[in-house]
């Protein structure tokens, strides 16, 4: 049963990478504005096979992509088995990888994507009895506070897309676990910039996408949360 889901991580791992690349037209007008040699080629049949067309990424990154959600999806299903946690959390974890790696391609994160994520996590309280309302709100707020406070006290320091999804996240993984997932992200953020300024290269004043961090420490926080629960209801 493992290699089935290893096979089938596979090929959710090909299609987030394809869908990575179409993701961008879902962003509003404004989002689109803002992005650098904004052009989409006209691909058919047999450049999507070979890879040729112009502006394509190269195939190492789709095949790093496949193997990382073939380990991520086997991982979910030792720990979960079959079970609405695994569903949940596997169907969680496909979305937050097309934001980080639309994120690292084209530096957005598109509302046409937020947006309905949003909305459905907001009534998983309402199809889900044992899943707080409080709780997943508690955790949207945890997730919009600091990251709206940081695009105030410094404008241009946060995007509104990380905004959202870190509210997004908040809301997925609930309280107390969106801190767990917050320190995560927070973390891999600043160990990858330090890492960064080593190189001649780059500068306190240069930007790195944040979505991928975010949502790493949203994944783990899936796989690995928090042992303490609240009881609140």
């Amino acid at each position: 049963m493992l290699v089935l889901i290893s096979t089938i991580g596979l090929v959710v791992g090909a299609l987030i990478d394809w869908l990575a690349d179409y993701a961008p037209r879902l962003a509003s007008s404004v989002e689109s504005s803002t992005l650098e040699d904004w052009r989409w080629p006209n691909l058919n049949l047999w450049q999507l096979v070979t890879g040729e067309a112009p502006g394509l990424h190269p195939a190492w990154q789709g095949a790093l992509l496949e193997l990382v959600w073939a380990t991520l999806a086997s991982t979910l299903w030792i720990r979960f088995g079959l079970s609405w946690r695994f569903t949940a959390a596997a169907l969680a974890s496909a979305f937050l990888t097309l934001i980080a790696v639309t994120d690292t391609r084209y530096r957005i994160i598109p509302n046409g994507l937020i947006y309905p994520a949003l909305a459905l996590t907001l009534l998983l309280p309402l199809i889900r009895p044992n899943r707080s309302l409080v709780l997943t709100l508690a955790g949207g707020a945890m997730g919009l506070i600091p990251f709206l406070g940081v695009a105030l006290v410094k404008p241009g320091g946060m995007g509104g897309g990380d905004i959202k999804l870190a509210t997004l996240i908040g809301l997925m993984v609930g309280f107390p676990q969106v801190v767990w997932a917050l320190s995560l992200a927070i973390l891999a953020g600043a160990l990858t910039a330090g890492a960064l300024l080593l190189n001649d290269r780059w500068t306190l004043r240069s930007h790195i996408p944040y979505a991928p961090f975010l949502c790493c420490g949203a994944i783990t926080t899936l796989l690995y949360p928090l042992s303490l629960e609240l009881p609140l209801r």
